[in-house]
């Protein structure tokens, strides 16, 4: 039987239990408040919004001498938590977490391409759009010399963005979400991950999609990109180049 100073320590442990119980119900109440000002996943996710308040918690850890390795995976598993539950309150409880993606998912990246672009290819008349035709090899490299994000869904990707950085600018590439997951947010949850890694040392992003390809339009000027210039490709179809303010 555990002894009368380990019973002590336990009931004080149930104390501070009780204490912390009332200031995550007080926490959830303001999640819920800011849940509702946001209206899609990556305004939920914001992912340096998350990093920013875990090393916040681990600076606090040191300075009250706690580790702040068990500091920070606790605060992890607290977002993560509530997070889900924001993505409930906006109506996307079931979108897939955003994670990295490297060279070692080309393949898989490649075939998503293949899907996504073939709209695009039907829109212009065009069965050799670049994304349609670019190789393995280019891809790798590409992943391999930039940054890029994936949605999963189950052990399949169904979106994703990829960019790189030169000087204070961000460079957004491709844009891609599989068919049957588009109209779920996706598309505007990997631009904020993407916006949100390279900040601060990017002060700008830009990207570019053909004139006719209305939809992307709509979502880049609605996400704040503003049209930089339009560049002609061959009679009757132009790119246009958009850009945004990230500070």
């Amino acid at each position: 039987m555990p002894n009368d100073e380990l019973v002590a320590i336990r009931a004080r442990i149930d104390g501070l239990d009780h204490r912390i119980v009332a200031l995550l119900a007080e926490r959830e109440t303001l999640v819920r408040q800011a849940g509702r000002l946001k209206t899609d996943a990556g305004a939920v996710r914001a992912p340096r919004r998350v990093a920013q308040v875990v090393e916040r918690a681990r600076s606090t850890a040191v300075e009250l001498g706690a580790s702040p390795d068990v500091v920070a995976r606790t605060y992890q598993a607290m977002i993560s938590a509530f997070i889900d539950l924001e993505l409930a309150s906006v109506g996307v409880a079931d979108a897939p977490p955003i994670e990295s993606a490297g060279p070692e998912d080309a393949g898989e990246l490649l075939t998503l391409q293949r899907a996504a672009y073939a709209t695009e290819a039907r829109i212009y008349g065009d069965p050799e759009l670049p994304p349609l035709v670019q190789t393995l090899d280019e891809l790798v490299a590409e992943l391999d010399q930039g940054v890029a994000f994936k949605v999963t869904y189950g052990h399949r990707i169904v979106g994703a963005v990829r960019g790189r950085v030169e000087g204070d600018l961000l460079r957004i590439g491709r844009l891609t979400v599989a068919p049957d997951f588009q109209g779920r947010g996706l598309g505007t949850a990997l631009l904020a991950a993407i916006e949100e890694s390279v900040v601060p040392g990017a002060r700008r992003a830009t990207l570019f999609t053909g004139h006719l390809s209305t939809a992307n339009l709509r979502l880049y000027e609605r996400l704040g990109y503003i049209e930089e210039r339009r560049e002609p490709l061959r009679p009757g179809v132009a790119l246009i180049h958009l850009t945004k303010p990230l500070t």
